[in-house]
């Protein structure tokens, strides 16, 4: 049973960390501190019910936080947008314990 709750974890794992990293890599292409879901979704021209059921897997996996904001500014310093290729492969590194 823990094996299947694994196998579950990981695709919203893989999605949430997706998400933080967006939401970094808008915040820095911006030049803004912080964000708000409805500016995430613009930014990106994402569909409003997918922008929210991300912020809503992200705090169910994070609940100390509203929102991704405090995460992305310590990414942001790590993330070289200029390179997406180096973007890309961001969500491989994050670990996130579900």
């Amino acid at each position: 049973m823990n094996a299947w709750l694994g196998v579950k974890a990981t695709p919203k794992g893989s999605r949430v960390a997706t998400f933080i990293i967006l939401w970094a890599t808008a915040m820095q292409m911006e030049g803004r501190e912080e964000f708000s879901i409805i500016e995430y979704q613009r930014h990106w021209n994402e569909n409003e019910r997918k922008a929210y059921r991300l912020q809503r897997e992200f705090r169910e996996l994070w609940p100390e936080f509203e929102t991704p904001n405090e995460l992305a500014r310590v990414l942001a310093g790590q993330l070289d947008a200029e390179n997406p290729a180096n973007v890309a492969r961001l969500p491989m590194k994050i670990q996130v314990t579900a």
